[in-house]
């Protein structure tokens, strides 16, 4: 039975290959910051707004994201005065995932409609829906493309690169923007607890076999969208949870990348260490 067939797989295939190719992009910077959980928090947060939405009668699209954009907001202000702590981020974080909770217990939302943020529902998504998670990663991608230099410079040394003339609070905030727009772009498709997994797994499978920084970008995005259709597939053909099969997928070539990437390491060792031919 072919997938492709049924519109639902359709835009399935759509939201949730659009999601996994965008994810590494910010991904890739907030790895290089050391930042690799700040995805999975941000998710969290955005469940309050999800949460409060419920509550509300609003569309849980916006009520994610203004939480989202929020709580970015405050923890970049923390930070800049020495607030933002582990004890403080971990506060804001897991305070918004039970505040969420609290708010959908309240509004009488079914565990199914939890589940389905939480964890994804890319087989009951609206075309109205796909063309939003479409326009969100567009916005990821232009925020990329014309921030990219400044990106870069403030993933690598954010002093060297304020001392150099760039407005680090601006491009951490722009940042943070661009974290908020995946996590809402990933919590109807891949899930709010799972979206962070796509930011961090593909850069690390791509780190093991990319030679430079922005080879790294390109071919993390590949592996996002690898592990998107690859796991929609196996989710269809073994009845599996789409988000876990896409994200199990992307761990799954992350090891087969540490493996090719240890073996060239090998190769090239070894060519290093070979006597050269006698002319």
């Amino acid at each position: 039975m072919n997938p492709f067939e049924f519109a639902f797989m359709q835009k399935a295939f759509i939201a949730c290959t659009l999601t996994a190719a965008v994810a590494p992009l910010v991904g890739s910077f907030i790895v290089q910051r050391g930042q690799s959980l700040v995805g999975d928090g941000m998710g969290h947060v955005a469940f309050a707004g999800v949460g409060l939405a419920f509550l509300v009668g609003a569309e849980p699209l916006v009520g994610a994201l203004a939480c989202s954009v929020l709580a970015g907001l405050l923890l970049v202000r923390m930070s800049r005065a020495g607030l933002a702590g582990d004890l403080a981020i971990a506060l804001i974080f897991y305070g918004g995932i039970a505040f969420g909770y609290l708010l959908a217990s309240r509004a009488g939302a079914g565990q199914t409609r939890l589940v389905g943020v939480l964890f994804g529902s890319p087989l009951n998504l609206s075309w109205g829906r796909v063309w939003v998670i479409a326009a969100l990663a567009a916005a990821v991608v232009a925020l990329t493309a014309a921030l990219y230099p400044r990106l870069v410079a403030l993933a690598f040394n954010e002093e060297a690169a304020r001392v150099s003339g760039v407005a680090t609070d601006r491009i951490v905030l722009a940042l943070t923007l661009m974290v908020a727009l995946v996590v809402v772009g990933g919590m109807s498709s891949i899930g709010l607890l799972l979206i962070a997994a796509m930011m961090v797994v593909p850069v690390a499978a791509a780190a093991q076999l990319a030679s430079s920084y922005r080879g790294t970008l390109f071919t993390a995005s590949a592996v996002g969208s690898f592990s998107a259709v690859t796991g929609l597939l196996v989710a269809h053909y073994l009845d599996y949870s789409p988000g876990s099969a896409i994200v199990l997928t992307a761990i799954a070539a992350y090891l087969v990348a540490s493996g090719v990437g240890v073996s060239w390491r090998r190769v090239r060792v070894r060519d290093l260490a070979a006597p050269a031919p006698n002319g």
